[in-house]
Parts: C-alpha cells; sequence; structure tokens
C-alpha cells in the first residue's frame, strides 16, 4: 500500500440500552480507504459485564450526528501533514440507514476485544464515498466504551 496511514478514536462514551454507532468514516469522493484494525474497550470489569454483538459494514447512507464530540483522526506517522479526506462520526444512538453486514462477533465487554487483519487479502477495502460502520445492533448494559480504527487512505 502507498497511502497514508490513520488512527481514528473516540471519546469514552456511556452507551444506553439500545443500537448504537460505535464509529462511522465516511470516504470522501476521491480516497477510497482500507482498514487494518479496529480495537473495543469498556470500563466493564465486574459484574456489570455483558455479552453484545458487534458488527461492522457499510451504510448507503451514514450518521451524522455524535452523542459527544467527533472522533479524533490522527496521522500515525508524525511527519505526515496530510489531513485525512473522510469524514469521522460515531458513539450515537442515531443509525444510519441500509446496514450491509460485512462481519460480526459476539464480545463480552469484561475484556478488550481487537480485530487485526494481518493478512493482504483479510484487509477491508472500503471504496469512496462509503460509510464503513462498526455498530451495536442492539446493546446490553450501560458500558462506558471506546473504539480506535488504524486505517490507509489511499
Amino acid at each position: 500500500m502507498s497511502g497514508l496511514g490513520y488512527v481514528m478514536s473516540n471519546t469514552p462514551t456511556a452507551i444506553t440500552n439500545n443500537a448504537w454507532v460505535i464509529a462511522q468514516y465516511t470516504t470522501s469522493a476521491s480516497n477510497p480507504i482500507t482498514v487494518l484494525q479496529f480495537r473495543l474497550q469498556t470500563a466493564n470489569l465486574t459484574s456489570a459485564q455483558s455479552v453484545v454483538v458487534v458488527q461492522w459494514g457499510y451504510y448507503a447512507t451514514g450518521t451524522s450526528t455524535n452523542t459527544v464530540a467527533l472522533p479524533v483522526v490522527k496521522p500515525i506517522v508524525k511527519r505526515n501533514s496530510v489531513a485525512a479526506a473522510g469524514t469521522p462520526y460515531g458513539m450515537t444512538a442515531t443509525l444510519g440507514t441500509t446496514f450491509t453486514i460485512y462481519d460480526q462477533v459476539q464480545w463480552n465487554t469484561a475484556a478488550p476485544w481487537e480485530d487485526t487483519m494481518g493478512l493482504e487479502p483479510l484487509k477491508i477495502e472500503v471504496p469512496v464515498s462509503t460509510a464503513f460502520a462498526i455498530i451495536l445492533p442492539n446493546a446490553s448494559g450501560t458500558p462506558t466504551l471506546n473504539c480506535t480504527v488504524k486505517f490507509e487512505e489511499r
């Protein structure tokens, strides 16, 4: 890959008992991305833990709201002074429309969860003008959740 690498991170946010967009990145009209890794973590280390379904995929029309501040997108390499071209959203109960699932897992919120796409064929390619999202389709409990997503813009 010859693109520039970025990491998108959310402010830790207390979610509620409903569906939730954890992170969304809408690519620009000229820059597709390759998602390299994402990591989810909560503060649920006690009996407040729960098992939730985490899905990632694409919205036909993504969300355009946030519960807290917009996710921060920073270059992975400090010398990179080029801003990412897409738009981040997340940590909101306002879902987009028509979600197409790429994959999903069940996650015990007591432990951090990480998905690292190590092999070239397994990296998630997101085309231009597409809203890639990581969601909880049905939340359980009210954990304080944060997420980081590493991606390369091409």
